[in-house]
């Protein structure tokens, strides 16, 4: 185990070079670099597997706390607002990351072709009933990161071989203890596939009022039924993942397309500069003027 973390090491100290997250040239494939100790990150994260290669961060994912490090994976089957902290970086001792998107076609391709592995039990549900999972990588798993990641110095090889490994990581996923979950995402007419629809309906049109009725309807679904199924999945309740996701694409608006804090908030759909500065500020920690100073210098 130790030794094929230490193969992805040593691509992603050369390839890695910035601070920051980088795309490659595999699709869905990203490589992260944090130098910064106690550095904060605040991003939604897509459905992802993703891969400590080396340091510890600390994330905060809905309403759930999560510490971990080297060789865990986290293992993300619905969008999630997440706040995370980087632990003990240095330049010579960055937090070095690999992470996997799973592309939603190729997910509801395996969770067909797995389903005649027994379902996740009720038991095993309520024990674990977050959307978002952290464990020890299996070896299966490692060894097929060890393997994709490789390939991003063999561009020719990637083209070819790229795609199918991608395939056997989310399929030996799938598979795993970290799977459940994630079938159970991506199983049609599941209580679970009904709530990531929800959920990509509210990622499309955070913008506009929420009627938590007709959302519920629009996934057959009882109003209180939907509440408790998605607040199980996400840690929170609908009303408060829109807020979260008006805020992070508000915090983006600023950073990347730089609108000012009024703009942005009116874009994403607050009517009151004031409540939206306050609801900034509850989430992130600060006001939104000192938040963008301290990302665009990045600390």
């Amino acid at each position: 185990m130790q030794a094929k973390n230490e193969r992805i090491k040593s691509v992603l100290k050369r390839l890695a070079v910035n601070s920051g997250r980088a795309a490659t040239i595999i699709d869905g494939l990203t490589l992260t670099r944090w130098n910064i100790p106690d550095m904060v990150d605040t991003c939604f994260y897509a459905p992802s597997i993703g891969l400590i290669v080396q340091g510890r961060k600390e994330s905060i994912i809905g309403r759930e706390r999560f510490v971990y490090g080297e060789l865990d994976c986290l293992v993300n089957g619905v969008d999630m607002p997440s706040k995370s902290r980087v632990l003990g970086a240095s330049p010579d001792q960055p937090l070095l990351a690999v992470s996997l998107a799973i592309d939603t076609g190729l997910a509801h391709e395996i969770a067909l072709e797995t389903s005649s592995v027994p379902s996740v039990s009720a038991e095993r549900r309520a024990a674990h009933p977050f959307g978002v999972s952290v464990a020890r990588v299996m070896p299966d798993v490692l060894d097929a990161f060890t393997r994709l990641v490789e390939l991003l110095e063999k561009p020719d090889a990637a083209a070819l071989l790229g795609p199918l490994i991608v395939w056997e990581i989310i399929f030996r996923v799938f598979m795993g203890p970290q799977g459940g979950t994630l079938r159970m995402i991506h199983a049609a007419d599941s209580p679970d596939s009904k709530i990531a629809r929800a959920i990509t309906w509210l990622r499309e049109h955070y913008r506009q009022p929420l009627h938590v009725d007709a959302l519920a309807a629009s996934v057959q679904m009882a109003t209180s039924t939907f509440h408790h199924q998605f607040k199980r999945i996400t840690s929170l309740s609908p009303l408060q993942f829109q807020k979260q996701l008006r805020l992070h694409e508000a915090q983006r608006l600023m950073l990347v397309e730089h609108m000012d804090a009024g703009m942005a908030g009116r874009t994403v759909g607050y009517e009151s500069a004031s409540q939206f500065s306050r609801e900034y500020k509850r989430i992130f920690g600060e006001p939104p003027y000192r938040s963008l100073s301290r990302l665009r210098n990045g600390e």
